[in-house]
């Protein structure tokens, strides 16, 4: 019994130089609180606009900001057309003029081919607010017009697709379009009108729906997105098209309305 003890105290005291030192057991030892803070903020993007050439046709008006229209098509012109021997009793098609061909404001001689067929818009949303989506919109101010006839229920005709933008990597990799799908993934604009009519009456071009629910990450229309316009053409009804005489220029407006919800 007493040969126990004996190990045990050799374990916490000693004699150094006559002095006795004791060791501190970890029961001992003290104790010392405070704290550290950590935090992290998200913001919103820096839209980046791409370069301007095929097929995208200047100008281009960047927007400032986080969110907006890219790019919309400059100009709509179509063939010059003679005026109908007969009368006419239905609706004449006259298709996208490749060449510009009696375009108004552009100097002869036109370059062949500088009237794309393929016409493109783009939105940018790199706001980082799931809860907003968008939606694009267009119409004819007023129908063609030479300021003193009108070509009453003209209306301008043509199928749209979808593409995703990806902005170009510096310092050499371009912008890249990809045709895709309004289901291709949760961020896919997910409403577009495979057949577009603009009329005087607006019209729904493409539109992209909000968040689904806090924390789900599917807020549609996030990214860079690009419409693409295919056979157009310019529609003229037959009281119209009976009205027209040689010599006569046609002209309007397109106007594109982007709106931050939907």
């Amino acid at each position: 019994m007493n040969k126990k003890k004996l190990v045990t105290g050799l374990l916490s005291t000693a004699f150094l130089g006559g002095i006795l030192v004791t060791t501190a057991l970890p029961a001992d030892a003290a104790t010392y609180g405070q704290s550290s803070t950590g935090s992290i903020k998200f913001k919103s993007g820096g839209l980046v606009t791409p370069p301007i050439g095929p097929p995208i046709i200047d100008p281009v008006i960047p927007p400032v900001g986080d969110f907006g229209l890219l790019y919309v098509p400059k100009e709509f012109n179509f063939q010059e057309t003679a005026v109908p021997t007969t009368v006419v009793t239905a609706t004449t098609v006259i298709p996208i003029d490749t060449n510009l061909e009696g375009n108004p404001g552009v100097p002869a001689p036109i370059p062949t081919g500088s009237n794309p067929t393929t016409k493109h818009f783009a939105v940018g949303d790199v706001r980082g607010k799931r809860a907003a989506g968008w939606r694009l919109e267009a119409k004819l101010t007023g129908y063609l017009s030479t300021g003193s006839k009108t070509l009453t229920g003209a209306t301008i005709k043509m199928d749209q697709g979808i593409n995703k933008l990806t902005p170009a990597t510096p310092p050499s990799n371009p912008w890249t379009s990809a045709s895709t799908s309004l289901s291709f993934d949760a961020h896919t604009p997910d409403k577009m009108t495979a057949s577009v009519e603009l009329d005087i009456a607006s019209s729904p071009i493409m539109s992209a729906s909000a968040e689904t629910g806090l924390g789900n990450a599917d807020g549609r229309g996030e990214g860079y997105w690009q419409g693409e316009f295919t056979n157009i053409e310019l529609n003229i009804p037959a009281a119209a098209m009976n009205q027209v005489a040689a010599d006569e220029q046609y002209v309007g407006t397109v106007d594109w309305t982007l709106t931050d919800s939907i």
